[in-house]
């Protein structure tokens, strides 16, 4: 306890930490924490789909939830040399396994409560420089993402926040249990195996190669992503034009998919305009589990907006977005599967499409959204950030059930605000709507169910730390 004490009281001073320096074998070490604490309100919907704190909620039994979720993780970086540096992160997960990590969720007996479990987040060699001093080598728990707008969601390839790859794949169309698959399946994976970087000025190219998305123990049970991709800016204002095409194995060759993808971020037509599009397709074959019908596999998605951030004190934007991923519009297995696969982070809704706190409807789904803001000041500079947006969103395929078929997954109304109090420390509010959905009607048993509706909400208030 007193060795921690004494690392955070260098820290609050700004210094590293290291061994002495008379000793040749001296090492740099600093260390970085996160910690995000919410408060999250679920309407009874939401709860029956997420499955709740108990893990058993379902249409018909479930009732509205008031839970405490977040994380915490404190990182290591150690510098061996001028050439070799080291990354460890130790920490809890907001989401694991299928579940939400509650703070002080009920233990499997009932009896008592079951704090979220330490386990290791993220370990990482990095090799600055291998042959020549563009090239880089990067080998462990890989964070490694797609993500040409670098805003921190991906439309295809985001590993480390979202399911497996063919958690949705099916070779006929969405019904009855669709809502529940997606809502209760979050999941962070911990990606292992090599990333090799090529950084020049004007152009990144990356090799990725994981042979161990998820570890099932057999072959024919693990899932494994290589891929290759290559960013170039080609403007003084850095818009960039992307490529990948990626493989992913699942489950021990039983499931080959590839995946061809093109991006452009331009932000050089006008000051404070960005324009941004990306465009998937894939093809393959699935035919897991073992002697199983194969499964073709044929889908794509794209998402493409406009934002525009005014020349004005308070920084106001406002910003379009069209997000679509192809659905199986077949009533019975036929032996194709249509519907996008991904490992996709977008969140921009916080009901249909986040995975910590809503359904995350992530397939066979089309939405245009609209969203604008401001920054306030208070205690400082442009401190204050408030956010309101507009979606209306349809599944691509209709969503059949037993009182006939339907594409209106409905319009979602959310605000939020983050409030920056230092800048380590951040507050952080929001509330989301959900209405005119009927295929959330439906999935709740219908218009005859006492608890079916067309409309949902959820309430958060939290904080986040980060030093």
């Amino acid at each position: 306890m007193h060795l921690v004490l004494a690392l955070l009281a260098l820290l609050q001073e700004g210094k590293p930490v290291s061994t002495v320096p008379k000793m040749e074998d001296t090492v740099r070490i600093t260390l970085q924490g996160e910690f995000e604490f919410d408060y999250v309100w679920r309407r009874q919907e939401i709860v029956a789909f997420t499955r709740g704190v108990s893990g058993l909620s379902a249409p018909g039994n479930a009732d509205s939830e008031n839970t405490l979720e977040g994380f915490f993780a404190l990182r290591m970086n150690i510098d061996l040399s001028d050439n070799v540096s080291a990354m460890f992160e130790l920490g809890t997960k907001r989401v694991d396994g299928g579940s939400v990590n509650f703070f002080a969720g009920p233990n499997t007996a009932g009896t008592g409560s079951l704090s979220p479990t330490l386990q290791l987040r993220e370990a990482q060699v990095l090799f600055k420089e291998v042959f020549w001093t563009e090239l880089s080598l990067k080998a462990g728990i890989m964070d490694w993402s797609f993500d040409p707008r670098g805003r921190g969601s991906s439309t295809a390839f985001d590993l480390r926040h979202s399911q497996r790859f063919i958690h949705a794949l099916s070779p006929a169309g969405d019904g009855p249990l669709t809502l529940g698959r997606h809502a209760s399946d979050p999941e962070e994976l911990e990606p292992v195996g090599v990333w090799l970087r090529l950084a020049r000025t004007l152009m990144t190219i990356d090799l990725i190669a994981l042979p161990a998305v998820i570890e099932g123990g057999s072959v024919h049970n693990d899932e494994s992503f290589y891929a290759i991709d290559l960013l170039y800016k080609f403007d003084s204002k850095e818009s960039r034009i992307g490529l990948i095409v990626a493989l992913t194995n699942d489950p021990g060759g039983r499931s080959t998919i590839y995946t061809y993808g093109g991006a452009l971020d331009w932000r050089g037509l006008s000051d404070g305009l960005d324009i941004y599009a990306e465009f998937y397709f894939q093809n393959g074959f699935n035919d897991s589990p073992p002697l199983a019908s194969t499964v073709k596999v044929g889908g794509y998605a794209f998402n493409a907006g406009a934002e525009y951030v005014f020349n004005a004190d308070l920084k106001p934007w406002i910003e379009l977005t069209f997000t679509y991923f192809s659905g199986d519009g077949d009533a019975v297995a036929n032996g194709k599967a249509s519907a996008f696969n991904s490992y996709e982070s977008i969140r921009d809704l916080l009901i249909l499409e986040d995975m910590y706190t809503g359904l995350d409807w992530d397939t066979n789904y089309r939405a245009i959204k609209l969203n604008g803001g401001v920054r306030l000041h208070t205690r400082l500079k442009n401190d204050l950030k408030l956010r309101a947006i507009v979606g209306y969103a349809s599944s691509v395929e209709p969503v059949r059930f037993a009182g006939g078929t339907t594409h209106k997954l409905g319009t979602e109304v959310d605000v939020t605000a983050d409030w920056e109090l230092t800048k380590q420390v951040t507050i952080n509010f929001g509330i989301g709507y959900l209405f005119g959905s009927k295929v959330l009607l439906e999935s709740m048993g219908g218009a005859g169910a006492s608890d079916a509706e067309r409309q949902t909400m959820l309430v958060t208030l939290g904080t986040y730390l980060r030093f």
